[in-house]
């Protein structure tokens, strides 16, 4: 059995949580959310997060303190708030630990971008390693088509580029999705870019 870490901790308010979780979904990562940093504290049995994200209203910048007590300073982690955004703001965040800060009115996309950036640096070696064997077992047309789908084509784009219909597309990505032991396209694509990137492919 895998252990490979695949979940998010996220402390919001109930106002940005589930927007949280969903865009952390679209990572291949499931979420332990809470409104709370009291609660999360409680809820952690020493399994570290993918990464943390926190929300400085509710009380992030302490929890985040106990986080690095806890876990060291490799875990990702990103501090969020929708008022506290000034330049200080930002700098008295980073001195506390955090790895980002983002202003809660960020695009989605920018903020997805960091977020699998820092996931990516700090990802041990072996887990890498790991995921290059399961992808040298896919055939040179699975892997044209994990490559198209990470450029962000679409099911029938990726069909289009490759000269094929819709349906061999998706046997194919089928296929790959249970040679490398994952369930969504997401999931295939963060896996791929996560071999890549540490590996310095």
């Amino acid at each position: 059995m895998s252990t490979e870490v695949t979940f998010a901790l996220v402390v919001a308010g109930d106002h940005v949580r589930a927007d949280y979780v969903a865009l952390l979904g679209r990572l291949g990562l499931s979420s332990a959310s809470f409104g709370r940093a009291r609660d999360a504290a409680a809820w952690l049995n020493g399994q570290v997060p993918a990464v943390a994200i926190l929300e400085v209203e509710d009380g992030g910048c302490g929890f985040l303190r106990e986080l690095r007590d806890r876990y060291g300073p490799d875990m990702p982690a990103v501090l969020v708030s929708a008022d506290r955004i000034t330049p200080a703001d930002v700098v008295a965040g980073l001195l506390v630990g955090a790895d980002d800060y983002a202003a809660e009115s960020m695009d989605a996309e920018e903020f997805l971008a960091r977020v699998r950036r820092l996931i990516e640096r700090t990802r041990p070696l072996h887990v890498a390693t790991a995921d290059l064997t399961k992808l040298s077992a896919l055939t040179q047309r699975e892997r044209e088509v994990l490559a198209l789908t990470a450029e962000g084509l679409g099911q029938k784009q990726v069909a289009t580029a490759m000269g094929i219909s819709i349906k061999t597309v998706g046997a194919h990505m089928q296929n790959l999705l249970v040679k490398l032991g994952v369930h969504s396209r997401m999931e295939a694509v963060a896996l791929a870019a996560r071999a890549a990137v540490t590996a310095g492919v």
